[in-house]
């Protein structure tokens, strides 16, 4: 089974060197790692099991100032190797290392006694009971542990199969319905390909060619290339450590926190989360305070308030981080390295106060550790009133289906309304992705209800996006654009001069009243109501004959307009094929016939 490992522990405790002599591999890549023999970003490296499996190994830096490097590993890891140097004991950061791990529910470790060559075996055994004792009161269970030496090689072979039987029995991965999803770690260009990210894919495997979508921005992107362990690759297996080339993806749109997913809509993007609080780790928190939260590989700041006594804690985040329901995530001090918290992701969403107490009713019977699907259906369809289709799993009670989801008929109307109120007040035709941003409802859920309001004819697609059917003609305009085109009809002849007016949008608004056929522009942005251009076209053009000359003379003793209408209303004519230029004359191309 492939399997992406990770160290932990306290600075200097041997990690790095571990890493190098577990796989021949040097994971320290930065000059500054390498000068101060110091691990300060992520370091990578891994080795093949004796069946052929793929065994990533994430080396973090155990410095106090580096905690955040750290927490952007955990989340991907499937096992723990706890490193503690023998001739040291367990150290201040051992124990904040093993709150992280503990907090993100990392719990299938191997405790490594390093730099066993170092001290005699009364020290190992007095080191290795202090550790554990740690590991029971914290985490409440007891590691294998091995006591190795990076300097003899003693016991490497014994670490390295005891890691090759964890990682082939691994429980079950509780991905819930995330899909394949990578949070990136590093970002950089490789000539030939652009932009490539590298991170730990979870999930499922991507292939090349996949489109993913790449958060934050919802932005769809191609995969040029693949590689895990430096090896190209047309399909990317889950569990491993794989580089994707991005097509036409600026290097600048991506960042270490960003997030690849094949299933946009098992993400939310929102600063306005709340956390079903884990009391173990959270007691330090205050009542209302300011925090950093660390995620996947990401980490922002947030104002942090607890309520429901203890239980959970609503966070409004300085900006948008790519989230999963269910997610693990951790409370770091504001300022300070300190883990003064952790949870889970309870809800995604800005929240009513109305449904704040249904939320805390529901979470008390809710347990989130177990992160399972019927849960968040459960909570999703109680708050929201709509969740995903998941197969396998029992339709919700009174539900109906939409598209891709479960609805409720209240939900359901409700999201009728709100599409249908957007397209009332549209000056123009709207995208989908523009009317589920308006109402703040996931896209393809808003898809569905336009196509079964498209099915209806209630709404139209046209050139351009939807519209409300009864905005083709000109009934029923929204007031900004009623206002505005009574004040064109009301010039008339003289035309109504855009440059003129003060106001807001009026460029749109123009453009709206253009798209619906209601006014005619023409140049110098002097418009005139539609039938009062075509009443000007027949004073100018009744009994002429095609071929017939006339100047701008001539047409002036028809309708008096000053010169200034005169040429751009010509010209707006021999644009819809009335007549033709000849000089300072116009020759007619068709006669106008009465009707």
């Amino acid at each position: 089974m492939n399997a992406v490992i990770g160290t932990a522990g306290h600075v200097d405790h041997g990690k790095s060197s571990l890493i190098h002599t577990l796989t021949g591999i040097n994971p320290s890549r930065l000059p500054q790692e390498l000068e101060r023999a110091m691990t300060i970003d992520l370091g990578f490296a891994h080795f093949t099991s004796p069946r052929g499996d793929k065994i990533g190994i994430i080396d973090v830096p155990g410095h106090e100032r580096f905690i955040r490097n750290m927490v952007s590993a955990v989340w991907g890891l499937d096992l723990v190797l706890f490193v503690v140097a023998a001739d040291e004991g367990w150290a201040p950061l051992s124990m904040e290392h093993l709150r992280i791990i503990t907090a993100l529910g990392k719990h299938e470790c191997i405790l490594v006694l390093t730099k066993c060559d170092l001290v005699d075996k009364i020290q190992l055994q007095l080191v290795e009971d202090e550790a554990l004792e740690h590991f029971l009161d914290t985490m409440g269970t007891l590691p294998d542990v091995v006591h190795v030496s990076a300097h003899t090689g003693q016991n490497i072979e014994q670490l390295k199969q005891i890691i090759v039987e964890k990682t082939q029995n691994l429980p079950e991965r509780d991905e819930l319905d995330y899909g394949a999803h990578i949070y990136v770690d590093r970002v950089f260009s490789v000539n030939g390909i652009g932009t490539t990210i590298t991170g730990t894919l979870r999930g499922a495997e991507i292939k090349e060619n996949d489109t993913l979508t790449l958060f934050p921005g919802n932005q769809p992107v191609k995969v040029r290339s693949l590689q895990r362990y430096h090896s190209q690759v047309d399909i990317a297996e889950p569990y491993s450590r794989t580089a994707v080339g991005l097509k036409q993806v600026n290097k600048k749109s991506v960042s270490r926190g960003s997030c690849l997913v094949a299933n946009p809509d098992a993400i939310t993007m929102s600063t306005d989360w709340v956390v079903q609080l884990d009391p173990q780790f959270s007691s330090m928190l205050k009542k209302q305070g300011v925090v950093e939260i660390a995620l996947g590989t990401s980490h922002t700041q947030a104002k942090c308030f607890v309520y429901a006594d203890g239980q959970l804690a609503r966070l409004q985040l300085n900006e948008a981080i790519p989230a999963f329901w269910g997610q693990p995530m951790l409370i770091i001090q504001h300022g300070g390295s300190r883990i003064i918290g952790s949870g889970k992701v309870a809800w995604l969403h800005p929240l009513n106060p109305k449904l704040r107490n249904l939320l805390q009713e529901a979470l008390t019977t809710i347990n989130i550790k177990s992160a399972d699907l019927e849960s968040k259906i459960a909570l999703e369809i109680q708050l929201n009133g709509y969740t995903l289709r998941h197969a396998g799993i029992k339709q919700p009670d009174d539900s109906e289906v939409l598209g891709a989801w479960w609805i409720l008929p209240k939900a359901k109307q409700k999201l009728h309304d709100a599409c249908a109120n957007v397209l009332n007040n549209a000056i123009s035709a709207m995208t989908t992705e523009d009317i589920a941003k308006s109402i703040q409802h996931p896209l393809t859920l808003t898809e569905a209800m336009i196509d079964q309001g498209c099915a209806s004819n209630e709404w139209q697609k046209i050139k351009g996006g939807i519209v409300n059917s009864f905005n083709l003609s000109s009934d029923a305009l929204p007031d900004n654009l009623q206002n505005l085109y009574d004040d064109i009809k009301a010039c008339g002849i003289s035309g109504f001069e855009a440059g003129k007016s003060r106001i807001v949008g009026i460029k749109r608004l123009l453009r709206a009243l253009t798209e619906k056929d209601l006014i005619v522009p023409t140049e110098d942005d002097i418009f005139f109501a539609l039938d009062v251009y075509n009443e000007i076209v027949k004073q100018i053009m009744i009994n002429r004959k095609i071929g017939e000359l006339f100047t701008i003379a001539d047409a002036r003793e028809r309708i008096e307009l000053s010169r200034k209408q005169f040429i751009p209303l010509l010209n707006r004519m021999e644009k819809d094929g009335w007549v033709k230029r000849i000089e300072n004359d116009r020759e007619v191309c068709k006669e106008y016939i009465e009707h």
